[in-house]
């Protein structure tokens, strides 16, 4: 019996100190304020397997509401939270994704209530590449009396890339207007081209060498010859 009046005797300043801290600490924890905060926040696509991209309308912002003590919440922003997919595993075609609080990372002590929009639908597609001519676009007419008797580009190709879907159906791809503005001779300019699809992407034309100097062209884009004629 004494043995044990000495235990709780023991160190009893020690004790009162540590439980009085407790008490603090739990009172503290029971009073603090909880608050609620709502951000959009960007939805990022990891892991997109090799030769795939995605296609579509896809969602890039995400609403996030996050809960936790006053304390925490009011110190989060938008840069401290991160939602993301997981495409590693995902074949190609249609594809709706469920999103949940599993998909949010916030920082410790938030808790995600919820994620709206609670999914989101895109395509998964092929990228695939192949060779396409280019088309030159004219406007304008040379001087009275003179005509366009020949217009041709170099290379009259390029190579392009993209999702299976938008490459299959790009037949040509046109330059950018080139203005004869009443010309009288033959003249040659490079010409960027119109890439009528965001989704498409241009492979790098060969180097060509101007007809006129012999020298290669190190300009991006191909170089249009107009020959003008009386």
């Amino acid at each position: 019996m004494r043995s044990s009046k000495n235990r709780i005797a023991h160190n009893w300043h020690l004790k009162i100190i540590s439980l009085s801290l407790a008490t603090m600490l739990w009172m503290t924890v029971a009073t603090e304020t909880s608050s609620e905060i709502g951000m959009e926040v960007p939805l990022e696509y990891r892991n997109i397997p090799a030769k795939l991209e995605i296609t579509g309308d896809t969602t890039s912002m995400v609403q996030v509401r996050l809960r936790g003590s006053s304390n925490v919440i009011r110190d989060i922003s938008p840069k401290d939270v991160s939602t993301t997919i997981d495409l590693s595993k995902m074949k190609t075609g249609e594809k709706i994704v469920a999103l949940s609080p599993q998909n949010v990372q916030a920082p410790f002590g938030a808790e995600v209530i919820r994620v709206n929009p609670s999914s989101v639908r895109f395509n998964l597609e092929r990228t695939i590449a192949k060779s396409i001519p280019i088309v030159p676009t004219i406007l304008g007419q040379p001087s009275d009396g003179y005509e366009v008797d020949q217009v041709s580009v170099s290379p009259d190709t390029i190579g392009v890339e993209g999702p299976e879907s938008r490459v299959n159906t790009l037949e040509s791809i046109a330059t950018v207007p080139i203005r004869l503005d009443r010309r009288e001779s033959d003249f040659e300019q490079t010409a960027d081209l119109d890439v009528p699809d965001p989704q498409i992407r241009l492979q790098h034309p060969s180097t060509c060498a101007s007809r006129s100097t012999g020298k290669s062209s190190t300009e991006v884009g191909p170089l249009c010859y107009i020959y003008v004629k009386n």
